[in-house]
């Protein structure tokens, strides 16, 4: 029977709660991260002070930097013209896969998984097309690329930034930046021919591509005010619907809905293809939304991610209008029923918007809230002085690094760097970075130094067996049904205590970014889901293989590792 002190007790009953509240999915993962924090503090476990110096640790603060640069280089458009010149030079499929899915591994160590996968999901849908290929062959291997590359950096994932800032808690020191460099490449290159199987078994659910636009969402719900001059006032419903090949799913007010034909005054909730909207839109006297008509505005679709600061607020909650002189005329929802004003819709990851207005102005809404661009290479637009600022204060930064310049100091340095040259507008940088991640992070830093410091960790390892196979598949299997953050906090205070504790949090790391077997293991993942039209036994089938792949690399590099701390 395994005794356990009441600091022990306090701080599993806090880990506990932590994953089913993850697990039930009901409450955001920041907000969770903020209870975590407070009910350390109230048990006594951690002092305030302690306790909130992890929202200012260095993981914390690199990560914040990381996606202020990785987001000027998206913005840039830079990998964009990458992945279009790639395409028209190389012949080759196979050769042009292979190229493609090593230049996003090794850049995913240094910019985000899911910017990475949305810059090169258009590029997927020109080759699918000029291939005559089924698009579901193409997306999930995309996606595992950008997962499996970001591993050979510390910085790259924010799982190794959590592993280093609990290293450093123990021995008062952090990892070298590239500790897991061979390791890393290693899985890289080997895992590169595994995504190329993938690419062959993928199942063909998606119709050959025939144009960029035959991706796009099929129908969305608009909603229109009828006007006196319609010509639609007085008609039924059934006919405009026979008519314009569109369902009108309600009228608003409600006490209109009764009536058989259309009257002037009215709303209409009507679900329609992408292809009609144009000439929806353009029928005198119907008003889409509640406002005013914009000439030559450019019709464009964004996919709302997980990662977008959109997903559970809706239209409304925003002055989109006011702020950026754009409009949304349609929402697709993947299924879930809208009735009402469309303005009301809570959004959530995957859902499409259908924005209108000149492209300067979407591009700007898009960057703002993290929405991808489901036509061709979307509102994005070519800055060569961005890309070049971005890369060069990336490049600076990791060089101060590796020459012993605090990697805090470098990372901070190459975000004012960025105001300073102009690259981004100082205002823009806070809406760069997602805090709620942040937030989560700093707080489960706080738990993983507290399952260190009360000896949890010590008394699970001792219940545990002393195996770099379990330790690898308990990793893998709390990163890919609870999230990776969670792993990593969790584990890595256990393979501190292991004899060789470079090897066991080696390990962790490796297992902690192995988040290929759902669709929700990684926003990457769900990304790509529904325009892939994938089912998730597709990612458990592709991901075991993948899993499996790291398992042995990882073995086989921790078995041959002899370092002393």
């Amino acid at each position: 029977m395994v005794s356990l002190t009441f600091t022990q007790y306090y701080t599993l009953s806090v880990l506990a709660l932590a994953i089913a509240l993850l697990l039930t999915r009901l409450v955001r993962h920041d907000v969770i991260g903020a209870i975590v924090l407070i009910l350390l503090v109230i048990g006594g476990i951690l002092s305030i002070e302690k306790a909130l110096s992890f929202m200012v640790s260095t993981s914390v603060v690199v990560l914040g930097s990381i996606m202020i640069i990785s987001k000027t280089l998206e913005e840039s458009g830079f990998l964009d013209r990458l992945a279009e010149d790639l395409g028209r030079l190389v012949k080759s499929e196979y050769l042009l896969m292979t190229l493609t899915l090593f230049i996003v591994a090794l850049v995913s160590g240094f910019m985000s998984d899911v910017a990475l996968v949305s810059i090169f999901i258009p590029f997927m849908y020109a080759l699918s097309r000029e291939r005559k290929r089924r698009l579901s062959k193409y997306l999930i291997p995309l996606s595992y690329s950008a997962i499996l590359g970001g591993r050979y950096t510390i910085f790259g994932t924010s799982t190794n930034l959590i592993i280093d800032q609990l290293w450093f808690e123990d021995f008062h020191r952090y990892l070298p930046i590239f500790q897991f460099l061979n390791i890393g490449l290693a899985i890289v290159l080997l895992g590169i021919p595994i995504l190329l199987l993938i690419y062959l078994i993928m199942p063909n659910r998606e119709n050959v591509v025939s144009s960029v636009d035959d991706l796009r969402i099929g129908k969305y719900i608009i909603e229109a005010k009828v006007g006196n001059d319609c010509n639609w006032v007085g008609k039924s419903r059934r006919a405009i619907e026979r008519e314009y090949g569109i369902k009108i799913l309600s009228v608003l007010p409600r006490r209109l809905s009764r009536l058989s034909r259309i009257v002037s005054g009215s709303t209409l909730i009507m679900e329609v293809p992408t292809d009609k909207i144009p000439v929806i839109s353009s029928i005198g006297g119907l008003s889409l939304a509640t406002t005013e008509q914009i000439e030559g505005g450019e019709v464009i679709e964004a996919l709302v991610t997980g990662e977008s600061s959109l997903v559970n607020n809706t239209i409304a909650d925003l002055r989109i209008s006011e702020k950026y002189g754009i409009r949304v005329v349609g929402i697709s929802t993947g299924g879930r029923r809208v009735y009402g004003r469309i303005s009301h819709v809570e959004l959530k990851p995957g859902d499409a918007l259908l924005l209108m207005g000149n492209e300067e102005d979407v591009a700007r809404f898009m960057g703002d809230y993290g929405l991808v661009a489901m036509r061709g290479v979307g509102a994005r637009l070519f800055n060569v002085r961005k890309g070049i600022v971005a890369i060069a204060v990336l490049v600076g930064a990791t060089i101060a690094s590796l020459l012993g310049v605090d990697m805090t100091l470098a990372f901070l340095t190459a975000s004012l760097a960025l105001i300073l040259s102009g690259a981004i507008n100082y205002r823009r940088l806070y809406q760069y970075v997602d805090w709620s991640v942040l937030v989560f992070m700093a707080s489960f830093l706080a738990l993983g130094y507290a399952m260190s410091s009360s000896g949890l960790s010590t008394v699970i390892a001792h219940v545990l067996p002393k195996s770099l196979i379990i330790l690898f598949l308990i990793t893998a299997i709390l990163a890919n049904f609870i999230n990776n953050v969670t792993a990593a906090v969790i584990m890595t205070p256990i393979a501190l205590t292991y004899p060789n504790p470079l090897i066991a949090v080696t390990v962790v790391a490796m297992a902690s970014t192995t988040t290929f077997l759902t669709p929700f293991s990684h926003p990457a993942n769900l990304l790509v889901y529904n325009p892939g039209g994938y089912k998730p036994k597709d990612y458990l089938i592709a991901g075991t293989l993948i899993l499996l792949l790291v398992l042995i690399v990882t073995m086989v590099f921790t078995g041959s590792l002899r370092i002393t701390i």
